[in-house]
């Protein structure tokens, strides 16, 4: 768990007891490639620790699939809506990768804010950070050319570009693959 370990870590410096009792409510699962973690519409209460591997959040509208995010080694993923609200969810979330992903039920990760003020302020860091980053990113699609929304890809999921399928890329930047492969050429 050496990733999910650092991850937390790096978002707030959670002591042993209670880094110790959140990974015991930690499940492994091995998920191959294409597996569905999160699917759109249905209630799912878990959140997921990716130890490894890739996995995007995806947004169905009219036969259209939008990816949203990209979660790697470390990080969490899970179905908003589903999480918070015990509703359906409205996006998918999808191994692109092999994963080893570790399950926690939110129920035990709300018992564990309770009683542990480290993971509480771990939970609070991690939803600021995501908050701005979701924020910037809005304002980069909204105001930054297309080269430029590449380039600060590039610099936010280094390494990312060749584990992926440029289309979903694409999707994520908010241009066509065509665009992509252009701006791709001229480096």
């Amino acid at each position: 768990m050496k990733n999910i370990k650092e991850r937390i870590l790096n978002y707030y410096p959670v002591g042993n007891e209670a880094l110790q009792a959140m990974l015991e409510c930690m499940t492994p699962t091995h998920c191959p490639k294409g597996t569905m973690l999160v699917r759109s519409g249905t209630t799912d209460r878990n959140i997921y620790f990716i130890e490894e591997g890739v996995t995007r959040s995806i947004f169905h509208h009219d036969g259209i699939d939008t990816t949203t995010w990209f979660s790697i080694e470390g990080d969490t993923t899970f179905g908003m809506h589903s999480l918070y609200h015990s509703t359906p969810a409205v996006e998918s979330v999808e191994a692109l990768t092999d994963c080893l992903i570790y399950t926690m039920p939110i129920e035990k990760l709300n018992a564990l804010y309770e009683k542990y003020i480290d993971i509480a302020n771990w939970g609070r860091v991690i939803h600021q950070e995501c908050n701005i980053l979701l924020s910037h990113l809005f304002v980069e699609r909204l105001q930054l050319p297309p080269k430029e929304r590449y380039i600060k890809f590039l610099e936010h999921y280094p390494g990312l570009l060749n584990r992926v399928k440029l289309k979903y890329v694409a999707e994520f930047l908010g241009i066509s693959i065509y665009t992509l492969s252009r701006i791709r050429s001229e480096k």
